[in-house]
């Protein structure tokens, strides 16, 4: 090797940088996992962790694991006690969506409003250009813009929760997990020797414990009141003990027998009335988003496919944008089982997220 040419690498060597990289670490195996890849592709990884309000004994073991995993991958560890803002602008809000007869899907808005803006607001003052979380989606370049896409792998994608996220973000976002499957995260957390490898996925409210979601509501002071089933035409057909336990679309636990299967088909909780009717009834043909976001700029009218729920089949629909474009109205080519008010819809392009919003009416088929 000449003179010259060594000398070039050593100064390479000298001068390049690794990049830094702040990774939400969660105390999961996808952040562990993910924290594994950074570092074998070359990033400076510090990480951090959100101390969140939960229900009960709260996060301390989550937030255990977390350090534990940054110890055993030797990345600096940060620990943010963020319980109370968590408390006041997460769970307050989603009990309040409750109150007003939503059902609200809290993943979606804490993603942008509160976890990765405390990322970002943390990778600033520590110099960090990059944010990353365990997360399975993609980020794509297509000319100057960046775009969310869906994860290689289908089962994990999880695109859904992740769509408002604005593309200022996006330019600083890694996704690692984004072609990978669940079983390539376990393996890869496995190899660091750390234990979080065999944990058990967590499915539920990440502030509540399983099965209290009824529970947790009447706590916070939605009460029970005896209000009336009705049919499609307002008759009564039988009681329940407050609307807000109740969601459009619910088949099940309506806590009482009508002799055939009933389906939730609209709530109205200043009259405490629920309206029941059959799976057939329970059809709709187009629905109004409210607080729309694009990914970037979109046209008027387009046509694409929509998704009601974090792992639901893709559904062909026409979109109207009005001129705001905050406000949608999203028409099924074939019409489709109910969604619920306060659900969110996510329009992709094959794998590309075109934006999504929240819905707020439904119109039945008659």
């Amino acid at each position: 090797m000449s003179v010259i040419i060594s000398l070039m690498m050593t100064k390479v060597k000298e001068t390049s940088q690794p990049k830094k990289v702040l990774l939400g670490l969660s105390g999961g195996v996808d952040s562990t996992a993910s924290a594994a890849l950074l570092k074998a592709q070359g990033f400076e990884v510090s990480a951090v962790t959100l101390d969140t309000w939960q229900e009960g004994e709260g996060d301390r073991q989550r937030v255990d694991r977390a350090a534990h995993s940054a110890a055993l991958l030797n990345i600096p560890h940060v620990i943010l006690d963020v319980r109370e803002a968590f408390y006041d602008n997460v769970v307050l809000a989603f009990v309040n969506e409750w109150r007003q007869g939503l059902t609200p899907n809290p993943c979606v808005m804490c993603n942008p409003d509160f976890k990765f803006k405390k990322m970002f607001e943390l990778a600033d003052k520590l110099g960090c250009p990059y944010v990353a979380t365990g997360h399975y989606a993609r980020i794509k370049q297509d000319g100057e813009r960046s775009w969310l896409y869906r994860a290689s792998h289908r089962p994990q994608d999880q695109s859904y929760f992740l769509y408002r996220l604005p593309e200022t973000w996006l330019e600083r976002i890694r996704f690692p997990l984004g072609d990978k499957t669940k079983e390539d995260a376990r393996h890869i957390a496995a190899a660091t020797s750390d234990p979080v490898a065999g944990q058990k996925d967590s499915q539920d409210i990440c502030f509540l414990g399983p099965g209290k979601l009824r529970d947790f509501l009447n706590q916070h002071g939605l009460e029970e009141q005896e209000g009336a089933f009705v049919n499609r035409a307002g008759e009564p057909i039988g009681t329940h003990q407050g609307s807000w336990r109740y969601t459009v679309g619910q088949r099940r636990h309506l806590g009482q027998a009508f002799g055939s299967r009933m389906t939730v088909l609209s709530i109205d909780h200043r009259k405490n009335i629920v309206v029941l009717g059959t799976e057939e009834d329970a059809q709709m043909a187009e629905l109004e988003l409210v607080d729309f976001i694009g990914s970037h700029p979109l046209p008027p009218f387009f046509e694409a496919e929509a998704q009601l729920r974090s792992q639901g089949k893709t559904l062909p629909v026409t979109v109207h944008l009005d001129d705001s474009q905050r406000r949608a109205t999203v028409r099924f080519i074939q019409a489709t089982r109910l969604s619920s008010p306060g659900q969110s819809l996510v329009l992709y392009e094959g794998d590309r997220v075109l934006g999504g919003g929240i819905v707020a009416t439904m119109s039945l088929n008659p």
